[in-house]
């Protein structure tokens, strides 16, 4: 029956978009658009300030907006998609970091160029089209309805060796992949950067402005929240260290002396990334991040048998992982206490996950996108 309704309601915004595509093209216009988050993202800001700086006549729309839980908030998003809509139609390009309902359900202009910049720089744990039919996964009919990932002209990817899994990930051809890293890494790679993460960290969050060390644990999504969290606050020493938990639902906690100061959403993961002395993490893809700081990296696999069943990754977990896996969190504090770390192990998982490091990655693709400005106005 849920089908059935989403069936019909996609033949009814696509009779709505027919008349909204009538609206001309707007040659210079791009219009960012994500899911992920009600703030404009690290990756969407960088590319705005140097579109900017490089063409005064382009004109930028960003639209960012969670599809939050409830009735209220999902008949919202249906009326803030009309919004959507109007801006996608009118668009030469468009940018998104996630799955965006408008663009893959409905029949585009010809000309409207798609770039699908997703929210991560590499391909670790298994999503989208890879994830079918799995426990941790997509539906698969409720996929094919809603066209997942459908209508994207081109899909960035950090390296060559992430062309598959992403290609995979998305069901796209391999002529859509284009290896290009996201901005994020020149924001990961800039100390001035890194020292106002600072300030403002330590602005917020003085208690923690005590000289020691910041062990980051950064955890993936899991359906089932069974991240053991007090058990992990009991094993830190924290006479030498501070804590500080960033969840994927957003929030971040920071610890210091076994209190708890605050939890709120005043840092993204990729910020803290400049704060942690040592990141830990799991499945999650901010590895890719973290390793670009080339900061010690810790993988706490707790649960690595149910979520390789559940889930699984696109790269070998065990072989390739740049840092030690353990099973305890307690394991990992004594690695960090003897300070021991196999740098050049995790410097060769950035090579091959992560290529043209020494290159400005927001310019670099500020001018491919800049390739499809300009033209003719129109409504093809």
């Amino acid at each position: 029956m849920k089908l059935i309704a989403l069936k019909i309601g996609i033949a009814i915004l696509n009779v709505i978009y027919f008349f909204i595509k009538l609206f001309p093209i707007q040659k210079n216009k791009i219009t960012f658009i994500s899911r992920q988050t009600n703030e404009i993202p690290i990756d969407f800001k960088m590319l705005i300030n140097e579109l900017k700086n490089n063409n005064p006549n382009v004109k930028i729309v960003t639209l960012c907006k969670k599809l939050e839980d409830g009735l209220i908030n999902k008949i919202k998003y249906a009326f803030y998609m009309l919004v959507q809509m109007y801006n996608i139609a009118t668009s030469k390009v468009v940018i998104l970091d996630s799955y965006c309902i408008p663009v893959c359900i409905l029949k585009q202009k010809k000309k409207l160029v798609v770039i699908q910049i997703w929210h991560a720089l590499g391909s670790l744990k298994k999503f989208g089209y890879s994830t079918l039919g799995k426990k941790d996964g997509r539906d698969e009919k409720l996929a094919k309805v809603m066209k997942m990932h459908h209508n994207y002209t081109y899909i960035l990817t950090s390296s060559n060796s992430s062309k598959e899994p992403f290609r995979e990930a998305f069901n796209a051809k391999l002529e859509q992949m284009k290896v290009m890293n996201l901005p994020r890494v020149d924001f990961l790679q800039s100390e001035e950067e890194k020292n106002v993460m600072q300030k403002r960290f330590y602005e917020k969050y003085p208690e923690a402005n005590n000289k020691k060390k910041n062990i980051l644990y950064c955890p993936t999504q899991r359906k089932e929240n069974n991240i053991p969290i007090n058990q992990i606050i009991n094993e830190v020493p924290f006479e030498d260290y501070n804590l500080i938990i960033k969840l994927h639902d957003g929030t971040e906690t920071v610890y210091v002396d076994n209190k708890k100061i605050q939890k709120g959403e005043l840092f993204t993961g990729m910020e803290l990334l400049h704060i942690g002395d040592y990141i830990i993490t799991d499945y999650s893809a901010i590895v890719y991040e973290a390793v670009v700081t080339k900061k010690p990296v810790y993988l706490y696999a707790y649960d690595y048998e149910d979520y390789m069943n559940d889930r699984g990754t696109f790269l070998n977990y065990k072989k390739e992982m740049p840092g030690p896996i353990c099973k305890s969190f307690n394991e990992i504090i004594k690695l960090i206490q003897e300070n021991k770390y196999d740098t050049q192990k995790e410097q060769e998982f950035c090579n091959k996950y992560i290529e043209n490091l020494d290159k400005n990655a927001t310019k670099e693709l500020v001018e491919f996108i800049s390739e499809f400005l300009g033209g003719k106005e129109g409504n093809a």
